[in-house]
């Protein structure tokens, strides 16, 4: 598991300093060699599979959004306020990880993660301060050679997960308040005209 020297350092608030038992299921079991490398492929593949993956990072910026924009079956992303903003969210996360060189394995991660914080947010309705900690606990055991406690992301680097950490901070969390109003209000008040937001004016 992270230190708490190590969790600062990355710019986590305390929340994140108290780990408990998280939904991602794999804290506290002791694993061997290829239990770690069936976890690795699980984890990566939760949202986007290898061949997937693979077809995007042959894509330009277009093709990625137009591939995404099928996946997530997004029928009404140019009036749906809450549909470009997903589109967008997994766009850029993905051009992210692109621009720093993620294996397909970990992009696959790295999506697997953003998903997982979203739909937090958005079906269990977590606060802030929970998927922070839920954040913390998918980075347990990063860069440690056979821990005990895992948050089934053991493929990416500490610096990785330093930028990952920063980044989710910017896109995701510095914007909750914004994302839980997408999600949890009325339909009706989220569609987008040709030149204003419907009932957000």
């Amino acid at each position: 598991m992270y230190s708490v020297t190590f969790l600062r350092a990355a710019g986590l608030p305390e929340a994140a300093l108290d780990l408990g038992p998280m939904s991602f299921g794999q804290l506290g079991c002791p694993q061997d060699d290829d239990k770690i490398n069936r976890d690795e492929e699980e984890m990566a593949w939760k949202f986007l599979s290898l061949a997937e993956i693979s077809i995007m990072l042959e894509q330009d910026i277009a093709g990625v959004e137009k591939s995404l924009e099928e996946f997530l079956n997004l029928k009404h992303r140019l009036t749906s306020l809450t549909e470009a903003a997903l589109l967008d969210y997994y766009v850029s996360g993905f051009w992210w990880a692109k621009g720093l060189e993620f294996s397909s394995v970990q992009i696959g991660g790295f999506l697997t993660l953003l998903n997982v914080l979203l739909d937090n947010l958005e079906t269990y309705h977590m606060s802030l301060e929970e998927n922070i900690q839920e954040l913390a606990s998918a980075m347990a055991g990063i860069g440690l050679n056979n821990s005990e406690i895992s948050g089934g992301f053991e493929f990416f680097t500490i610096d990785q997960a330093k930028a990952i950490i920063n980044y989710v901070k910017s896109s995701l969390f510095q914007h909750y308040t914004l994302y839980e109003y997408l999600f949890h209000s009325p339909r009706e008040e989220l569609v987008i005209g040709d030149e204003e937001i419907c009932g957000m004016h």
